[in-house]
């Protein structure tokens, strides 16, 4: 998604967010070099796994486990927006 950027990946914010079944967190923004200027974002969005093996535990055994267990799905969105319109896209 980045060969045809001015700056390459180095131009890259990657949001990453993770979708339960009723809320979109926010995890983490990476800037891929710092010092240079986003010329365009993308934004991950993981999803939860509800056909893993862990719901078929009982309830006491996930209890076990301070903060459960997440199972993220295969599943997932990439979305590119771009930061810039090029000459020849204003025209």
């Amino acid at each position: 998604m980045a060969e045809n950027e001015p700056c390459g990946l180095r131009g890259c914010t990657l949001f990453i967010s993770f979708e339960t079944d009723s809320v979109c967190r926010k995890l983490s923004k990476i800037q891929c070099d710092p010092n240079a200027v986003s010329t365009f974002e993308l934004y991950l969005t993981l999803k939860q796994d509800h056909t893993s093996w862990h719901i078929l535990l009982p309830q006491f055994l996930k209890n076990l486990t301070r903060g459960g267990t997440v199972m993220i799905s295969r599943d997932f969105t990439l979305e590119k927006k771009k930061l810039y319109r090029s000459y020849q896209q204003a025209q």
